[in-house]
């Protein structure tokens, strides 16, 4: 499972990247990630290869960072 955060300025996204075998990992983090902050927009595309793009203000994305990665270390 990758990450990578990209900070445009206002606003921010975190790429989530997984396969198919890290299926329960990867939605388990991602709907962490949505339930702790509120104004995030999230895609999710592929089967094989996931890949979750969560978008929107800074300091949501920065705290769906930390969340994500908080997860994914249980």
């Amino acid at each position: 499972m990758k990450f990578e955060y990209q900070d445009q300025g206002a606003v921010a996204s975190l790429t989530i990247t997984s396969t198919a075998f890290e299926f329960r990992k990867h939605n388990r983090a991602v709907d962490a990630a949505l339930l702790s902050t509120s104004w995030l927009n999230a895609e999710r595309k592929g089967f094989l290869f996931m890949k979750s793009v969560l978008s929107g203000r800074t300091p949501e994305v920065m705290r769906a960072y930390k969340v994500v990665v908080r997860e994914t270390s249980r």
